[in-house]
């Protein structure tokens, strides 16, 4: 087999909001997913790791024969989220070999997500791997491949403002509250969900100073732990609705797989509110929010897609970064293959070694008993000289007597450079 990398997904370019929430899958269910397309696709992959965030879901392998990975994937695909092979298909995309690696540096980068140069994208893809090869379905050949997606991501940051100059969509959502409200200083913000996006935004906003903070998830421990950090407030995600119409800023980012605010639940608060307007950033992909809840009045719901486009009119100033950052994932990919490439004799040096130590191991033992038995040790540190280098001089020694051979040439040029003889044209 030719075994090669292999990239197969759906993202923010290729796919809308709402086919990327049913190709989603969440932490929970990961396991299940690799154990069904190892099954499904041994022996054609041998290695894989499953990456699914609210921009994009992909599936990385290292294997044998893309058309087979890929209509199987698909396949595998269209029964998951419950949709036709057409659609997944007409929204895919395939990336092999050179192709596949230069994708996930530059993911490894940010220069692939929504906001470019964000840095979180870093992190899902390290918790991705790492859990991939702890349960065992990622080995030795995508752990390099990130493993050095990594070092380029490092290496980028350090040489180029790629990372200075992005736009968070925590950042953005501040940009988008202030053009409603003006300031945050009057505010009450409330936070839905506890993970690491949420994380993000509670530090974004906390620095605007806002009237008030509150935090509700299902975990009510981790909520509170999250929330102590900000002096904020908390209360159990069982009295969402009833709380809604105490918050002007709405903040959600959960993996729940069915909206957590409904059109009826939004339109009671509004009601309570008197109509004075509500934000609502909706982070999650599934969504949090129901889309309905966008055709309200006095109600500002942004889906991630919403400040994707927001982000994409502030590209211009980030593209010379990009330049400087794509120049160096093209010099890193030509190292990698490489590097891959010289892997391929490492199983030759081990072999190589491992007679070597054999042989000295035997003679070295033979070598003891004499000296115990009495002979002078010069005699037989002598012939321990000799015997190793007679052994490792054998089939050389075979194989120049041998002149009838073809490739008489061949060998005799190959033997003096290895063992470093001077070259001739004799």
């Amino acid at each position: 087999m030719d075994f090669n990398y292999f990239i197969i997904g759906l993202n923010h370019k290729s796919a809308d909001l709402s086919l990327r929430e049913r190709v989603s899958i969440p932490e929970n269910k990961i396991l299940q997913a690799q154990h069904q397309l190892k099954t499904l696709l041994d022996p054609l992959a041998i290695e894989q790791v499953i990456l699914s965030t609210c921009n994009r879901t992909e599936f990385y392998f290292y294997g044998d024969n893309l058309s087979n990975i890929f209509d199987k994937t698909l396949n595998w695909l269209a029964i998951y989220a419950d949709e036709s092979i057409e659609k997944i298909q007409a929204h895919t995309y395939k990336r092999e070999g050179k192709e596949a690696v230069s994708h996930i540096f530059c993911l490894a980068c940010g220069l692939d997500s929504m906001a470019m140069g964000e840095t979180q994208i870093l992190g899902q893809l390290k918790s991705a791997t790492r859990m991939s090869k702890e349960l065992g379905y990622s080995g030795n050949n995508l752990d390099y491949l990130t493993q050095k997606a990594f070092n380029v991501a490092k290496l980028v940051r350090s040489e180029t403002d790629i990372g200075k100059q992005s736009i968070s969509l925590a950042s953005l959502s501040i940009q988008l509250t202030k053009k409603i409200f003006g300031n945050l200083s009057n505010c009450d913000v409330l936070f839905i969900g506890a993970g690491e996006m949420i994380n993000l935004c509670l530090n974004h906003i906390s620095e605007q100073n806002p009237k008030s903070i509150t935090l509700t998830n299902r975990d009510l421990k981790r909520g509170q732990e999250l929330i102590e950090k900000f002096n904020g407030n908390y209360f159990p995600i069982g009295n969402l609705n009833r709380n809604l119409e105490n918050f002007d800023v709405i903040i959600s980012c959960t993996a729940s797989s069915l909206p957590l605010v409904g059109l009826g639940a939004i339109s009671t608060a509004l009601k309570k509110r008197k109509n004075r307007p509500i934000v609502c950033i909706d982070l999650a992909v599934p969504r949090d929010f129901e889309p309905e809840v966008k055709k309200l009045d006095n109600v500002f719901l942004f889906s991630i897609d919403d400040l994707g486009a927001q982000i994409d009119e502030n590209m211009k100033s980030r593209l010379s970064s990009a330049e400087e950052a794509r120049e160096i994932i093209e010099n890193n990919i030509e190292e990698f293959f490489i590097w891959k490439e010289r892997r391929k004799i490492v199983p030759t040096i081990q072999q190589l070694k491992s007679k070597s130590e054999q042989v000295i191991e035997n003679e070295l033992k033979n070598a003891i008993r004499k000296v115990d038995n009495g002979t002078p040790v010069e005699d037989v540190l002598s012939e321990l000289a000799n015997k190793i280098s007679n052994k490792f001089l054998h089939n050389a020694y075979v194989a120049l007597n041998d002149q009838n051979s073809e490739k008489y040439s061949e060998i005799k040029f190959w033997i003096k450079k290895l063992y470093g003889i001077e070259l001739d044209d004799k």
